[in-house]
């Protein structure tokens, strides 16, 4: 088994663009290309691309940063009833609460 190296491996892929580039070339890249879209494992791999990602086809024209995902609003809402319930919004007690802690704790040791 002949191991080739990353230059090796460069060199190949820059002579076969070479090769294709040319214009007689062409036409043999599509009909091997047409070949091997034919194979059964290709045809079976292509479907479970498809499969998997067909949900998200829709998408590609979508903006990346569209603003805030819906499940963030979400998370966001059901942290500030968690919050509201707990007493952690009430921050005018809040603050007199945590130092009155304080100085208990100190004054225990």
């Amino acid at each position: 088994m002949t191991h080739r190296t990353e230059q090796d491996k460069i060199n190949r892929k820059e002579a076969n663009q070479r090769y294709y580039k040319l214009e007689e070339n062409k036409e043999q890249r599509r009909i091997k290309s047409r070949s091997y879209s034919k194979r059964d494992y290709v045809k079976a791999k292509a479907h479970e691309y498809y499969v998997a990602n067909k949900m998200h086809w829709g998408e590609k024209n979508k903006k990346k940063w569209g603003g805030m995902r819906q499940e963030n609003e979400d998370i966001k809402r059901l942290h500030e009833e968690w919050a509201r319930a707990n007493g952690y919004r009430d921050n005018d007690v809040l603050h007199a609460t945590n130092a009155e802690r304080l100085v208990n704790y100190g004054e225990k040791k």
